[in-house]
């Protein structure tokens, strides 16, 4: 398995065009933490999704104590990590709810959780307590990740399936899958953080998966999947739109992060991004019908295409990413700022801790 964080074999490496140091990168990462620390943390640490109600998430709280960690910003991590712990914990075991409303009461009114979100939470404490050498930090994610094998895995037919949530993903039918969930960069940390063939397992299962779910004239995976029950190729599921569209988008990211520079997802989403067909970057398609949406895509989808192309050419300019102040709202920035992660990654041969 070839991955990219240890250097592109064409053209030295993402950066080769820029030349930039890794003192220049992490500059650039803890810049780009501290614009999104402005404008979507407050002072108790609350991660807020300006684009959805000013609601909070697991996946945002998690997002917010990786690049925190990242940014070599402890306090800022310390304050996000207890406002999750006192918010969104979960009593029966070491995940987190999902979401948390400022206009109800109570703020939580559904204690599910978000798999993606817990694998992020989980990857911010391992890689927090390495950077930091901390054994609570080490404990409580091993404990989540942990609890993400013993609850949100499922065997559906040959492959060992990452569920959404704990509850209400399966029925006699089919299971439903979010491909976007799958952070292959966040499995093989995890996997050298607490060893367990699982995690292996997942990754490949997770991109054999993929490459059985494409759709329409892009070829592109949708937003959903479903599993049948009786076996046979994954659906588009039912429920949800058939498009590749704002959580789909998160698969070429997760490619280029995990290094699989060669899935054909990561050409056939250039093909489309950069489709001479288009003006501008759509922001999704139809995979049934082929229609694409009638705006242009947000920085945070600009910032994952620009991602893939320097990817699939093996070289690029970390200047061609849009910025996180370029960003309208806490998604398009948070995807902007795990594209320049990512691109920090690829170019210096996983830059961590």
């Amino acid at each position: 398995m070839r991955h990219l964080r240890r250097r592109s074999v064409v053209g030295g490496g993402l950066g080769a065009v820029a030349g930039l140091s890794a003192a220049s990168l992490n500059a650039a990462i803890e810049q780009d933490w501290a614009a999104f620390e402005r404008r979507f943390v407050l002072p108790e640490g609350r991660v807020v999704d300006t684009g959805n109600r000013n609601v909070s998430h697991s996946e945002g709280q998690g997002y917010g104590l990786y690049a925190a960690a990242r940014a070599n910003d402890r306090n800022s991590f310390e304050r996000i990590l207890t406002w999750t712990l006192s918010n969104l914990r979960r009593s029966r075991d070491a995940l987190f709810a999902w979401r948390w409303q400022p206009d109800t009461t109570p703020h939580v009114t559904d204690l599910n959780n978000a798999t993606d979100g817990d694998l992020f939470i989980a990857w911010a404490l391992l890689t927090a307590a390495e950077r930091w050498n901390s054994s609570t930090y080490r404990d409580m994610g091993r404990a989540v990740a942990r609890d993400v094998l013993r609850l949100c895995v499922e065997q559906v037919g040959p492959r060992r399936i990452l569920l959404p949530g704990v509850y209400g993903f399966k029925s006699q039918r089919r299971v439903v899958v979010n491909p976007s969930y799958y952070s292959f960069r966040a499995l093989q940390d995890l996997a050298r953080h607490m060893p367990d063939p699982a995690w292996a397992q997942l990754e490949l299962d997770g991109l054999e998966l993929l490459r059985d779910s494409r759709f329409g004239m892009w070829q592109l995976p949708p937003d959903w999947l479903e599993l049948p029950r009786a076996g046979g190729r994954p659906l588009m599921a039912d429920g949800w739109p058939k498009r590749f569209s704002y959580d789909a988008i998160r698969i070429p990211l997760h490619l280029c992060w995990g290094g699989h520079r060669q899935e054909a997802t990561l050409a056939a989403s250039a093909d489309f991004w950069f489709s001479r067909r288009h003006r501008e970057i759509p922001a999704w398609t139809d995979l049934m019908t082929n229609v694409v949406a009638p705006y242009p895509a947000p920085p945070g989808t600009r910032a994952i295409a620009r991602l893939v192309a320097a990817a699939l050419a093996g070289r690029g300019d970390i200047a061609l990413l849009p910025s996180v102040a370029s960003a309208p709202d806490y998604y398009s920035a948070a995807l902007v700022s795990q594209a320049r992660l990512a691109w920090q990654d690829v170019e210096l041969g996983g830059e961590g801790p």
